[in-house]
């Protein structure tokens, strides 16, 4: 079996095309051709596509040509779906990155605001505790002093022998 490179030389072209060229093809036509030869060519001679058709590979899809149509065929049908895949999967990943980090954020915002309404509510509650008990010291404070008053008025009526009631009815009277 020839190689490829040996198949067709530069200046060789297909059957099909040296037949072609003894009716009239219009000139598109030709130009056409001569690009898609010389793409063959180009492609012949790459280093790369050489490397590929010695190896063992490349020498059995050279001697199976329908296998190499439909390895082509598939490859090309294959790109589509595989590229969309993948920016798929990169755009899932930027979009999940992006939402964990907006999603972490709003929780901490919600974190910080129940703090400060926690935080806000043991001012006003402590406020108000020390009021109330502010408050209940001073009743506390002056219904003990009212009482140590009126005991040592008693004490001191006692002492001078006035009797209570009749201290209070003066006070009545006075007001």
């Amino acid at each position: 079996m020839r190689a490829p490179a040996e198949r067709l030389s530069q200046t060789e072209q297909p059957p099909a095309m040296r037949e072609s060229e003894g009716t009239s093809m219009p000139s598109e036509m030709q130009q056409l051709q001569n690009r898609f030869t010389s793409l063959l060519n180009n492609l012949k001679r790459n280093s790369k596509i050489v490397e590929l058709m010695k190896s063992p590979l490349g020498q059995y899809l050279d001697s199976h040509p329908f296998l190499a149509l439909v390895l082509l065929v598939f490859i090309v049908m294959a790109t589509l779906p595989t590229a969309l895949f993948l920016s798929f999967a990169v755009i899932s990943f930027v979009v999940t990155s992006v939402g964990f980090i907006l999603l972490e954020g709003c929780l901490l915002f919600i974190g910080v605001l129940v703090l400060l309404c926690v935080l806000c509510s043991l001012s006003i509650i402590a406020f108000s505790v020390t009021a109330i008990l502010s408050a209940f010291y001073v009743l506390t404070s002056n219904v003990v002093n009212q009482y140590q008053i009126q005991r040592s008025r008693r004490m001191k009526q006692d002492t001078s022998g006035k009797s209570p009631t009749s201290e209070q009815q003066t006070e009545q009277k006075s007001d």
